[in-house]
């Protein structure tokens, strides 16, 4: 009996084994959790009418970087699988695996049809090298729709590593927000505001378009319609315009674009943005505190910048926000050429850095502004806050050596020829975007409204958000004189395209329109750990005996520690 004393354990953890085996049961002990699976996924998934299907083309020999993706794109998606049983299912697929080159080409023409961005990347092996192409990428398939989800971030400011920490940081988000869109029925409308001198459609073609008729756009998200504020229907009864009907148009877009006015908006036209904001109306607010371009330069070497009154000082100060008219000035900027010579009559250009072209990367942790890649700003302000009821949120800043150049200030290029002394610049952080939220206060409470039996006045609104950048230009891209469209945030003296400005405005409309909080999802942070190359070259024997050899120290003590116990026993 005593030999047969082992079954009842053995029987126990063999039953428990088959009863976890049909429950998903983990624990997720990581620090950054990076295991753990939001609840605004677990709602998405839960809620899905029907099945899910997903292609990866993420498969084959990779490097170790690429692999560890891999691995943490396929946990990811189990877990998935694990939450929505039956309507979900993926397929790992490897684009090069075949051997008619033929059949390969016009499979990688059909992926890049369907929206997925190849990349070349470097096969090492111990005698020789050589570059393949993948596509970091999947195509969600629902109902009869179908989404390209590109999942591999691909910045040029940082390493290799780092981009595949960002991009496994934004995994469960891309996926989701890809799931979400497809499963949605209805397709909230935005409206960028016109009537004011506003920015053209043109000039944001590519936040709402695509100049590379991609997904990145917000027309793939939203409806998108323009609203001239100023056009009135008429009352036929009274042969006025309808002031009720106007407020109620407005009223039926989840959120308001006001990007770079240059008119000043009248007392009726305050009253019907305060209307919309009462009704719980959300607004991104792109205001220019001082008239300023660098076309006025081009004119004449220098010029006086003045404060862009627009009007609309009374209105953000009840709000909770004051846009100061004056321009900051960082040492943390872009560039931009100046002719300092001539060769053989050709004229020499240098770079200089341009301190009104504040470069931002933002530090906050908010799901709008965290882990953007560079803003590009053109002549921005600095931004006050004002106490009052509502929640200020400060999501970008310039950064920690600006100072402030108030109005009338004279702009020349003579700042480059005769820099200010660094310790001027003795400014930091000043806000140039700030989040509101809560119930604003209208600023025509206690004030004569118009003459309208009609209007539904409400002197608080509901709970609701907006945000206030003070440069216009973050969501403006060029054109060209022939009418040629750039990339928003293209920067023509260097050839180069901020990313940063573009997704900023995204998720600016994405937190103020999402009502399932998928912009939470960017708060997930997963820390890199990354090697110290300078301790490990320093401490390298230190790190092999460690490794090495005491490891089979130990196995030797064990070894003899177990001898001497059985020559003891059986002595």
């Amino acid at each position: 009996m005593k030999r047969l004393s082992f079954l009842p354990p053995l029987l126990l953890v063999i039953l428990v084994n088959i009863l976890l085996s049909w429950v998903d049961f983990r624990i997720d002990l990581t620090e950054d959790k990076k295991h753990s699976i939001s609840e605004e996924t677990k709602q998405i998934l839960t809620d899905l009418e029907d099945v899910v299907f997903i292609k990866i083309y993420l498969a084959g020999d990779f490097p170790t970087e690429f692999k560890h993706l891999q691995s943490e794109l396929l946990n990811l998606l189990t877990s998935f699988k694990s939450i929505a049983g039956d309507n979900f299912d993926y397929e790992v697929i490897d684009p090069n695996n075949t051997n008619d080159e033929s059949e390969k080409i016009d499979l990688f023409k059909q992926l890049v049809k369907d929206g997925l961005t190849p990349t070349d990347i470097e096969i090492r092996s111990t005698s020789s090298k050589s570059s393949q192409i993948i596509f970091p990428g999947a195509l969600i398939y629902y109902k009869d729709r179908q989404q390209a989800v590109n999942f591999l971030k691909n910045s040029v400011t940082k390493q290799a590593g780092e981009n595949i920490n960002a991009s496994i940081e934004n995994l469960e988000y891309e996926f989701i927000a890809a799931i979400h869109h497809l499963a949605k029925n209805n397709i909230e409308k935005i409206a960028f505001l016109e009537g004011n001198g506003e920015l053209t459609d043109k000039e944001v073609y590519d936040l709402t378009e695509s100049v590379l008729q991609d997904n990145d756009k917000l027309n793939y998200h939203y409806a998108i319609e323009r609203f001239n504020i100023k056009e009135f229907e008429i009352d036929s009864s009274k042969m006025e315009a309808d002031i009720s009907k106007q407020i109620l148009d407005l009223s039926s877009f989840k959120a308001l674009i006001i990007a770079k006015p240059t008119i000043a908006f009248n007392m009726l036209e305050k009253f019907i943005i305060d209307q919309y904001i009462m009704n719980g109306g959300k607004i991104l607010w792109l205001i220019d505190g001082v008239n300023a371009t660098m076309d006025s330069l081009q004119k004449a070497n220098s010029f006086i910048a003045l404060k862009n009154d627009l009007n609309l000082d009374d209105q953000l100060f009840k709000y909770g926000v004051r846009i100061n008219p004056n321009l900051i000035e960082d040492l943390r900027s872009t560039q931009i050429p100046i002719v300092t010579g001539y060769s053989n009559n050709m004229p020499q250009q240098s770079y200089f850095p341009w301190p009104y072209y504040p470069l931002l990367f933002s530090e906050i942790n908010h799901p709008i502004s965290k882990g953007l890649d560079a803003i590009k700003c053109d002549f921005a302000s600095s931004i006050d806050t004002i106490q009052n009821t509502i929640k200020k949120t400060i999501l970008l800043t310039s950064s920690k050596q600006s100072r402030i150049n108030p109005t009338p200030a004279k702009i020349s290029l003579g700042i480059l020829q005769n820099p200010p002394p660094i310790e001027s610049f003795n400014k930091s952080q000043l806000p140039i975007a700030v989040l509101l939220e809560g119930e604003f206060e209208s600023v025509f409470k206690n004030r004569i409204l118009p003459k309208e039996q009609s209007i539904d006045f409400k002197d608080k609104s509901k709970p609701t958000q907006m945000i206030v950048v003070s440069d216009g230009d973050v969501a403006r891209n060029s054109v060209s004189n022939n009418g040629d469209i750039y990339p928003l945030g293209y920067d023509r003296f260097i050839n180069y395209t901020y990313p940063g400005n573009k997704k900023f405005v995204m998720n600016a409309i994405h937190y103020l329109c999402d009502d399932v909080g998928l912009t939470r999802l960017k708060s997930k942070e997963i820390k890199l750990r990354l090697l110290d190359k300078e301790k490990i070259a320093s401490n390298m024997f230190l790190i092999q005996f460690i490794n090495i050899v005491f490891p089979l120290l130990l196995l030797l003590i064990a070894t003899l520690l177990f001898l001497n116990f059985k020559k003891r026993k059986y002595a």
